[in-house]
């Protein structure tokens, strides 16, 4: 109040200035009101001593909350099984079969809204950020069961999934996701109704930006099996489970390719039914009892 006297005083007595004078008391007073009102606010929010008093109060507030609870005793399992599982064994099927057909000419584009830009010329298709989704669908006959698909995927640009290769198991579909949540996550989606980044197919990996990596995927009547590179990267059985894909690849059923938020490339993509001693060798596997 002391600085609006002083003002009123530069100001002198006629008209106009006392028509300032007051406008500036109201502005000083509502500025001087609202800081009063921060300082308050935030002199109750941040205690003494313990720097980290306030990371911790927050933690507890989220472990606390029945959604953030719920989830971590539904992973908790999943992560302890995935750690004490023996590692998986090259079952003899990590050599790519014969009688390879290449898939070309029916790739049309996925219409997610908010999609980059497609180029598909000779052998390579170019997918452009989307917002956030970009992709492409076969639109021919395709096998349902025992098949497998392969091809290679490059991220150019951005940090999250390049490569999310869509695929039918039987009536169903489900889609193998690399580089998901973030850029490393890879698994099966979706299992039991659990996606791939909480399902007991989940990995985590680096991708290196430019590097072509081969993707390959298997359906029989026993499991699912996907590949990076030649590496088992994903299995999961098929009896004693459902299967179905996330809604926003609806777009790429019954057989596509999409990308969250990346500029990505694809090439070299090919199909071939699996042969009558694989079928065979399939089925006996599948027949077996559940240990």
């Amino acid at each position: 109040m002391k600085v609006c006297i002083v003002i009123l005083k530069l100001l002198g007595q006629s008209n106009f200035p006392r028509f300032v004078s007051f406008a500036l008391i109201m502005l000083i007073w509502m500025a001087n009101c609202t800081a009063n009102a921060i300082a308050d606010d935030t002199s109750g929010s941040i205690p003494d001593g313990d720097p980290n008093t306030e990371k911790k109060t927050i933690a507890e507030k989220a472990a606390s909350r029945p959604l953030f609870r719920d989830r971590r005793q539904r992973l908790l399992p999943r992560l302890r099984a995935r750690l004490n599982a023996p590692a998986k064994r090259d079952s003899g099927k990590n050599t790519p079969g014969p009688n390879w057909k290449p898939l070309k000419d029916k790739w049309v584009v996925s219409q997610f809204g908010g999609d980059g830009e497609v180029v598909i010329k000779d052998n390579l298709i170019t997918m452009d950020f989307g917002d956030p989704l970009t992709g492409i669908r076969w639109e021919n006959e395709l096998p349902k069961e025992n098949y497998e698909v392969e091809l290679e995927a490059r991220r150019r640009e951005g940090f999250d999934f390049f490569c999310a290769l869509t695929f039918p198991v039987g009536e169903k579909h489900v889609s193998f996701i690399l580089g998901g949540w973030g850029g490393g996550v890879v698994g099966i989606s979706s299992v039991d109704g659990f996606d791939a980044s909480e399902n007991e197919t989940t990995s985590f990996r680096n991708f290196d930006m430019d590097r072509w990596y081969k993707v390959r995927a298997r359906v029989d009547a026993n499991q699912i099996q996907c590949w990076i590179d030649d590496k088992p990267a994903a299995e999961q059985i098929r009896k004693g489970h459902e299967f179905d894909i996330r809604y926003e690849m609806d777009q790429c059923v019954p057989f596509g390719v999409a990308a969250f938020q990346c500029k990505s490339e694809l090439r070299n993509i090919r199909i071939r039914k699996l042969t009558g001693e694989e079928i065979k060798a399939a089925e006996k596997e599948a027949a077996k009892p559940e240990e």
